[in-house]
């Protein structure tokens, strides 16, 4: 008598449905692909339209925001980025501008929000109506009006640098604010009837707007995430640390916030990209971002379909880049056997 056999049949089997649901997804997946790159390039070939990389090597023609760096693509290194370079050069000019940005706006985000969040939490009814302010403001204004006002009603109206409208010194002389950007360090000089500092770390008035918009905007939610991540830990841990004699800021710093961090970094890392892609405003005041010089490059070569394409691969692997970077944090955080 033949032996039957035990598996189900295939109808019924759920790994294997799953399997060839997965399959079937994929190929679906490729045809619909497939399928818009096909009537795209047929919608290219009516309008008379060809697909033209080497654009890319002619000259730009025009000017970026002042010491700018770029990649010099003959010999593979670093120089200042000139109207003489080349599209592609300028665009990469333009990304180096983006990666400063995102860079700096997330390091003093993280900063101004940890402040924020943990005041948040204060019992100094003053302290915490005022960061309630300042979240609650920040959080239901638009970014680009915010960005408005520190270019044009903040920095715009600071001095203009001349004997008659002296520069504002601070920290006896180490920074120095005009109209015209912020310089840390340097020495004070006079240039054609205006203050100007030789040396130090200098920054244009565009790229300190765009910035502090940036840093402050998204500070508010970072602060946000830090309160409401301080508030999962369960109080008994403060109350635990506090009763072997730790003060409440040691107990925070040692016992609830390393707790916390496993709990805000998703969300933490969903802002870092939000100001990364933010950055893409500097258009609204004349900063030399990405986006601005693509849409310079675009205009001046009739090219847009392949400049957007490059904005988009360089933005996605900015968003890549800083999602493995909190991955890796996250990984390193995570409790053992989770």
């Amino acid at each position: 008598m033949a032996r039957r056999s035990d598996a189900p049949p295939l109808w019924r089997d759920a790994r294997a449905l799953a399997v060839i649901a997965q399959v079937l997804f994929v190929v679906l997946l490729v045809a619909g692909i497939w399928t818009a790159k096909t009537v795209v390039e047929r919608s290219m070939v009516r309008q008379n339209i060809r697909m033209d990389w080497a654009f890319f090597r002619q000259p730009a023609g025009f000017e970026l925001t002042a010491l700018t760096w770029t990649v010099d693509l003959k010999h593979l290194s670093l120089k200042h980025y000139s109207p003489e370079d080349s599209y592609a050069e300028a665009m990469i000019a333009g990304l180096f501008n983006t990666m400063k940005v995102a860079a700096l706006g997330i390091i003093l985000a993280m900063i101004a929000g940890l402040v924020v969040g943990v005041s948040r939490l204060s019992r100094n009814w003053l302290v915490n109506r005022l960061t309630m302010a300042y979240v609650e403001v920040l959080r239901n204004t638009p970014l680009l009006v915010q960005l408005f006002f520190w270019y044009f009603a903040v920095f715009l109206q600071l001095p203009q640098g001349t004997p008659e409208n002296p520069a504002i010194v601070l920290l006896n002389g180490l920074v120095v604010l005009t109209n015209r950007g912020l310089a840390v360090g340097g020495v004070m000089t006079e240039h054609f009837g205006r203050q100007a500092v030789d040396g130090g770390f200098q920054m244009t008035s565009e790229f300190v707007a765009l910035v502090a918009g940036l840093a402050v905007y998204t500070s508010a939610f970072i602060a946000e995430i830090i309160r409401g991540g301080i508030l999962a830990i369960p109080r008994g841990q403060t109350e635990a640390a506090r009763s072997v004699g730790l003060s409440y800021g040691q107990a925070l710093r040692l016992v609830v916030m390393p707790q916390a961090l496993r709990v805000i970094i998703p969300p933490l890392g969903n802002q870092c990209l939000n100001l990364t892609k933010n950055s893409s405003l500097a258009i609204g005041i004349g900063f030399a971002d990405l986006l601005t010089a693509s849409m310079t490059v675009a205009s001046q070569s009739f090219r847009a379909f392949e400049t957007f394409t490059f904005v988009t691969l360089a933005y996605l692997a900015l968003s890549l880049l800083i999602s493995a970077v909190l991955n890796v944090i996250r990984a390193r955080m995570a409790l053992p056997g989770t």
